[in-house]
């Protein structure tokens, strides 16, 4: 799919339908370096380990039983995913959730075969579930709020910055997140049991197992949250002197940066990161951006968006709330079938010409349908978190589909309403 998003630069300029340096410019959209530069800090963090002490340190407060077992694996994923993308933390979620399946299966000995099996499959499509539901909540949490955002500034000018962002997807995430967790633990399965003194214990070795923090940790770890800091309080930054031009994506570049000139503190290995670990980053997501990028300016600036538009009429009649939930709805049920990415890249053209068409702020109905293509639980091609748990071996796909339909139709309700309520007074274009 990466080799695919090349494309326009070798079909645009001999169709006629662009030049290349028009149809290259989208692949340098700055959103596209916002990505880039959390990529890089992501990198840091796994490197020298801080994503897993930051989850088994809030696994060790999880609590005494199943339920509040579940809901803190579900906690502590969402908050890594946030600022970590969903991909990665589900990689480093699953081994966690594979053992404690393991340790709680042997140790808790009035478990049934039917309660071993609800929870194994509870707390592994958990994480999957909160790395989907936590990378809501930020720009870098999950690609397609990246690539929206690109999307909304090469076509209507429009800035959706970091903090706006979190003002939708932060509401949403805190909604989703308890529903889902009741949908795992009560309706699609039964957890209920008192977790045993060794469960407790094995979570309490995970983390010593790591030993006392690094400096090089705690590099990584005050980086990191400068960089959290300064997109959150960029409005405020911007009112400074000096400060007028500071920008989402080039504070994450100046932490991509940092990274590089910081030392360590480890003599072992005196760099706190290497370009041979950045050679890992996921460069075929971002070419993805600028293939999509190019193509959507294309659609625009050959008027396909507009003829789009006009042979949807119909869709002018509805009522702006009936255009929100039904586009939202298509596309949580398409994204089931097809990746997030993909189904974001295809569709924000299209939709943006549905929203013209039918009198809508573009943001308002682009935004949602952006959310929606993440909001897919059910099978494994929905998302990557999805394909990596179902690759673990123990799930099924009717188990996945017997959480996943009630936790998307979770999402068909509150997706339309966070989008109706908040994006017009946060993101408005």
């Amino acid at each position: 799919i990466a080799v695919t998003a090349l494309l326009p630069l070798v079909l645009f300029p001999w169709f006629g339908i662009a030049d290349m340096q028009s149809a290259a410019s989208p692949f340098a959209n700055k959103v596209v370096f916002l990505f880039l530069g959390g990529f890089v800090v992501a990198l840091a963090m796994q490197r020298w380990n801080l994503h897993r002490r930051i989850a088994l340190t809030i696994l060790q407060y999880a609590g005494g039983n199943g339920r509040a077992l579940v809901g803190g694996f579900m906690l502590a994923t969402a908050l890594v995913s946030m600022w970590v993308t969903n991909t990665s933390t589900t990689m480093m979620m699953l081994p966690i959730a594979v053992s404690v399946v393991a340790v709680i299966h042997s140790t808790v000995g009035d478990l049934t075969d039917n309660a071993k099996r609800d929870f194994q499959y509870a707390l592994i499509l958990s994480v999957a579930y909160a790395s989907t539901i936590g990378g809501l909540a930020t720009l870098v949490g999950t690609a397609p709020n990246a690539i929206v955002a690109a999307f909304v500034l090469e076509n209507y000018g429009t800035q959706i910055d970091f903090v706006s962002w979190m003002l939708v997807g932060i509401p949403l995430t805190a909604l989703i997140l308890p529903l889902a967790w009741l949908v795992l633990t009560r309706v699609a399965f039964h957890v209920d049991f008192r977790t045993s003194a060794e469960s407790r214990t094995h979570l309490r070795k995970l983390k010593s197992d790591l030993g006392p923090m690094s400096a090089a940790e705690r590099r990584v770890g005050v980086v990191f949250l400068l960089l959290a800091l300064t997109w959150i309080c960029r409005p405020l930054l911007n009112r400074m002197p000096g400060l007028e031009s500071l920008d989402d994506s080039g504070i994450a570049m100046a932490g991509a940066v940092a990274l590089f000139l910081i030392p360590s503190g480890d003599a072992k290995d005196p760099q706190l990161l290497r370009w041979e670990q950045v050679e890992n980053l996921p460069w075929g997501i971002l070419l993805l951006f600028g293939g999509g990028l190019s193509m959507a300016n294309s659609v625009s600036e050959t008027g396909l968006a507009a003829w789009i538009g006009d042979s949807l009429h119909l869709v002018a009649t509805l009522p702006d709330a009936a255009v929100v939930v039904i586009v939202s709805t298509i596309i949580i049920l398409l994204g089931e079938l097809t990746s997030n990415v993909a189904t974001t890249v295809t569709f924000l053209p299209v939709v943006a010409a549905i929203a013209i068409e039918a009198g809508i702020d573009p943001v308002v109905l682009l935004v949602p349908i952006t959310l929606a293509a993440s909001c897919s639980f059910m099978l494994p091609a929905g998302t990557p978190p999805n394909a990596i748990v179902f690759g673990s071996g123990l799930l099924t796909i009717p188990k996945m589909v017997r959480a996943g339909l009630a936790v998307d139709l979770i999402c068909i309700v509150l997706v339309p309403v966070i989008a109706l309520t908040l994006v017009p007074v946060f993101m408005r274009g």
